[in-house]
């Protein structure tokens, strides 16, 4: 049973005993929430700020992670009816599969970039690599993960500052592929990732759509559907085969469209930005600035 979700509490879910789902913070604990921007993936990512806690036993509904972005805390878990005891440091997380029990608790105020994965997004993931039942993680509770932690202080920052849609949702499916790589058991599988390179015919289709759609607000799933292959294969084929991930290489086709729209002359520099799919004039801005050393206004008055 489903309870019915609050204004802006999280979108992360548990379920009780009686089968209640209920959100795992109230919205004033809610920092930055993926709920709150054009997130087109399926991962659901949020920061959250909380005083002391403990929770009821609980299930956890999704894939669940959470990673430290503060100082240590001492952190409380429950398996199968043992309490364990261990400290959180700064970037270390705990991750736990859809269906896991659990009842955590914390007696300092603790900082955290908590995400809920879907089995389904699991499953995408894997494709047709793997030919066994749905993928579940290994249970880790306080284990420090490098990579994991660079993953979520990027993704918080592009809560925090909203930029390219695209690169969001790039970065979630990379994130995804980390975690498998790192924590996933999924029986029989020794490689996530699809060999080779994008067909000619392929990478041809890929760059007319872009071209076409470049003013649009373009998605990593629909460039996937235009290759044939799900957005985490497509990802790591696209970069093999252009040395580029998806994100950077439209976001250059987009700085490259502005500059030449600006040097004719004919548009202003608000309009470009939307002719040429950028978030916002903001984001506009410093991107340009930041590739080509002055503003989209300097340049379109030939001050380069």
């Amino acid at each position: 049973m489903r309870a019915p979700i609050r204004g802006d509490e999280s979108r992360i879910r548990l379920r009780d005993r009686t089968g209640r789902d209920y959100a795992t913070a109230e919205a004033d604990a809610v920092v930055h929430a993926s709920s709150r921007l054009d997130w087109r993936s399926p991962l659901v990512f949020e920061v959250h700020r909380m005083e002391p806690h403990e929770y009821e036993e609980h299930v956890v509904v999704g894939h669940q992670l959470m990673l430290n972005l503060g100082e240590p805390v001492e952190l409380g878990w429950r398996t199968e009816s043992r309490r364990h005891e261990g400290t959180l440091h700064t970037g270390a997380l705990c991750i736990q599969s859809d269906g896991v029990t659990n009842a955590p608790r914390w007696r300092d105020t603790l900082t955290f970039a908590t995400a809920s994965i879907p089995p389904s997004m699991i499953e995408a993931a894997l494709g047709e690599l793997v030919r066994a039942p749905s993928a579940t993680f290994i249970q880790r509770h306080c284990v420090p993960d490098r990579q994991a932690h660079e993953f979520v202080t990027t993704l918080a920052a592009e809560l925090a500052s909203p930029t390219e849609p695209l690169f969001a949702e790039t970065l979630s499916h990379a994130f995804v592929l980390h975690l498998l790589a790192a924590h996933g058991e999924a029986p029989g599988r020794k490689q996530l990732a699809p060999k080779g390179k994008l067909r000619p015919a392929q990478l041809r289709a890929v760059l007319e759509m872009m071209h076409a759609e470049l003013g649009t607000s373009l998605s990593l799933t629909r460039m996937a559907e235009c290759a044939g292959y799900s957005p985490f294969q497509f990802s790591r084929l696209f970069k093999t085969t252009t040395g580029l991930p998806p994100h950077a290489f439209v976001l250059r086709l987009r700085l490259e469209r502005a500059r030449r729209l600006l040097r004719e002359g004919d548009h202003t520099p608000t309009n470009v930005a939307l002719m040429t799919g950028f978030y916002d004039q903001s984001h506009f801005t410093n991107v340009f600035r930041k590739a080509f050393g002055m503003t989209p206004k300097m340049f379109a008055s030939g001050r380069h």
